[in-house]
């Protein structure tokens, strides 16, 4: 599990990447910084109280097998943004939450429904999440949905209230292989720091609104 543990993890740390590159570049072309969502994608969340809007987002769908647990669908729910910090000496801050959802192949066609949220990685019918800040990947906080004391328990819940079934694409060019083109839904759940050093942060009113791949807004 440790491998698929890292997979994943890997991938939320490409979105933080692609943030940084994305408002890096926007920056160099323009004088307007991204002030909200890019496209027609939008996570939105509370953190600690305080709003927090996506500029970019990212919706994945892929095939996965276990012999204990079934066939099921590994779905992620990805959305970034930058505070920038207008300062000579304090660099730009890229901040990224990842959901990812276990859903069964047996509500493939009809994911609707609750997902609780916990600290292990893979388990079918559940979610987990990573929440990442970071002004260059050499300085990453990252934190996980769970405590490391407690990891069976419970730490939110993530609901899919509406969603769209096609083929994927890679980079424009069809896959062959379906997948959620467009999921929308709400979440909320706290979130501890990897290293177990510092709070805990508590995420409400999440909701989300997202097409298939990278959403940029080109």
């Amino acid at each position: 599990m440790k491998t698929q543990f890292f997979s994943y993890f890997k991938n939320a740390g490409v979105l933080l990447c692609s943030a940084l590159l994305l408002f890096s570049c926007s920056k160099n072309n323009n004088d307007d910084s991204p002030g909200g969502s890019l496209g027609n994608s939008t996570l939105t969340m509370k953190v600690n109280g305080e709003n927090w809007n996506s500029f970019l987002s990212t919706l994945f769908t892929e095939e996965e097998g276990n012999s204990e647990q079934g066939d099921f669908r590994y779905v992620s729910v990805g959305g970034s943004r930058i505070i920038e910090k207008n300062s000579a000496t304090e660099d730009d801050l890229a901040e990224t939450i990842t959901l990812f959802i276990a859903i069964p192949e047996s509500k493939f066609r009809n994911p609707k429904g609750t997902y609780p949220i916990i600290l292990k990685d893979f388990q079918v019918g559940y979610a987990w999440g990573i929440f990442g800040s970071s002004t260059d990947l050499r300085d990453t906080t990252t934190y996980v949905s769970g405590d490391a004391n407690n990891p069976e328990e419970p730490v939110g819940t993530l609901e899919i209230t509406g969603f769209k079934i096609g083929e994927q694409t890679v980079l424009g060019h069809p896959s062959g292989k379906e997948g959620y083109t467009q999921l929308s839904g709400t979440f909320h759940l706290d979130v501890y720091p990897l290293g177990g050093v510092g709070e805990r942060l508590k995420i409400t009113d999440g909701k989300f609104n997202i097409s298939a791949g990278l959403d940029f807004g080109f």
